[in-house]
């Protein structure tokens, strides 16, 4: 910024006139730049309710368009201590269970290596392992997955661990008690694993406390009763009987005709499981969608309806200045809270809203609404708020008859066909009214893109602004300084005339 001395010569306040002459030519750009802030504010209250609508659409609306989100069913175990179960909504009636067997990962507990004070950086050559043998690991019997290792004298019991690691087993040497534990990282049969060196002597796994694995070995449990002897637990599939059909699993989870079965234990006698309908499951999905469709509906109308800002104009920062930031806050919240006040846009989502839930499915020749149900609209002055008759949470419908408990109960095909017919509907408006188009966004109900735009339009206008007001003040500069030095040549030629009247 260029250093100015004005006023020299005329004795006035230059800067401060110009200051006065640009603050009214740049009550334009002001206006620009509230109008901005504004837009920016819109569009940030617009971005709430789009998000919120989504939220509606994505983890409400789109569950409960499905028929199959009305037919759950629970299943109820006679021995949750040996299996739990849950049911989709293809199972139905009684079934029983018989677990004969659980699936398990298979382990190798070393023998004790005694005496040696062996560690993770000890070469295995120090435990007593000879130099040149190879080892291999392989899985379930596939030689696709056969993994080896060639020991020399300066390969360590960490690289052996990793080693192991590496063909995808879990595997330790504990330093503390001298041994190597080795295991399946994942259970059943098909994980089971195989340990082989080709040298068998005292030299080769023994000086481990280990032995040859090989498929055989593996197969049967060991017991070890002594620090001198190796344990080992077999791998094995889960093996269940379902109504006396055999079913086996490298997991302990079992899926079957709809179940998911948990096995937590080896059966002495049969398990029954219990398959009904999950009525109050039901009944708690539409109850969240009415409460979240009415705090969305609420939040929409007290928007739409806002008390007018028009009094309420954006500060400046001339105004700021003279305002605590707790009064800035108010005033500005104020201007925030009605821009969606009589939005079209707005109306048309709540009219969206309102006749959706209003509409009709036929089903066998038969009219049905949601009403059908016990599920309406209370009154008009609650602008299409619902309300479900004989909800205990609502005090004023609490006492009506509960349509809807009883429907579940005895005819949730009806209530599926119904309620999934609604809300596909309701869906697939708001689906449509999310599509992009030229001033919005897709799954953005608002026009985004026109208020992005127009937010464009304020930032060039505003630039524009600024350059021309940056050269308006110098011109003004220029203008002042061209009339000082005519007074400082004026006063020169004054003091000129003085001097040669005095001197006569």
């Amino acid at each position: 910024m260029p250093i100015r001395l004005s006023g020299l010569a005329s004795g006035l306040d230059t800067d401060a006139i110009i200051k006065e002459l640009m603050s009214a030519q740049s009550l334009k750009k002001t206006n620009l730049e509230g109008n901005k802030k504004k837009l920016e504010w819109k569009k940030e209250k617009w971005e709430e309710m789009n998000t919120k609508i989504y939220a509606l659409y994505t983890e409400k609306l789109s569950s409960l368009k499905l028929q199959g989100t009305y037919l759950s069913h629970k299943a109820a175990s006679s021995d949750e201590s040996k299996l739990t179960a849950k049911a989709e909504s293809t199972a139905n009636g009684t079934y029983t269970v018989e677990i004969e067997q659980l699936a398990n990962a298979q382990y190798v507990t070393g023998k004790q290596i005694k005496s040696k004070n062996l560690t993770l950086q000890s070469t295995l050559e120090s435990a007593g392992m000879a130099a040149g043998q190879t080892i291999s690991v392989q899985k379930g019997g596939d030689p696709e997955t056969r993994k080896t290792l060639t020991i020399d004298d300066e390969t360590k019991m960490s690289d052996l661990v990793d080693f192991l690691k590496s063909a995808g087993l879990n595997a330790n040497f504990s330093a503390d008690d001298g041994r190597f534990y080795v295991g399946s990282r994942t259970t059943g049969e098909e994980n089971s694993f195989t340990l082989v060196s080709d040298y068998t002597g005292e030299d080769g796994l023994a000086a481990l406390g280990l032995q040859n694995f090989d498929e055989e070995t593996v197969k049967t449990d060991r017991v070890a009763n002594s620090a001198d002897e190796i344990a080992i637990v077999a791998a094995s599939d889960a093996r269940v009987k379902l109504n006396g059909a055999v079913i086996t699993s490298s997991v302990n989870s079992v899926k079957a005709n709809g179940l998911s079965l948990e096995l937590k234990g080896v059966t002495s006698q049969p398990v029954s499981i219990t398959v009904t309908n999950d009525s109050e499951s039901v009944y708690g999905k539409i109850k969240e969608f009415v409460k979240s469709y009415n705090e969305l509906m609420t939040d929409m109308y007290e928007k739409y309806n806002a008390a007018s800002a028009r009094d309420y104009q954006m500060l400046t920062d001339d105004d700021k200045e003279s305002m605590s930031e707790k009064q800035i806050e108010l005033w500005e919240d104020k201007i925030k809270g009605s821009l969606l006040r009589r939005d079209d846009t707005l109306n048309s989502l709540m009219s969206v809203f309102r006749s959706a839930m209003q509409k009709t499915v036929e089903v066998d020749g038969k009219s049905y609404s949601l009403s059908s149900f016990g599920v309406g609209t209370g009154a008009y002055t609650e602008h299409g708020l619902l309300h479900i008759d004989g909800d205990s949470e609502d005090g004023q419908y609490a006492s009506k008859e509960d349509k809807l408990k009883s429907a579940i109960d005895q005819d949730p095909e009806l209530v599926s066909k119904v309620f999934s017919g609604v809300i596909s509907d309701f869906y697939k408006t708001l689906s449509e009214k999310m599509s992009a188009s030229s001033i919005s966004s897709a799954l953005t109900l608002y026009n985004d893109k026109q208020i992005q735009s127009q937010i464009t339009d304020y930032d060039k206008s505003i630039s524009a602004w600024e350059d021309r007001l940056s050269n308006l003040e110098e011109k003004y500069y220029k203008q002042f300084s061209a009339m000082e030095a005519a007074m400082a040549n004026l006063q020169s030629q004054q003091s000129q005339l003085a001097g040669l009247l005095g001197t006569a």
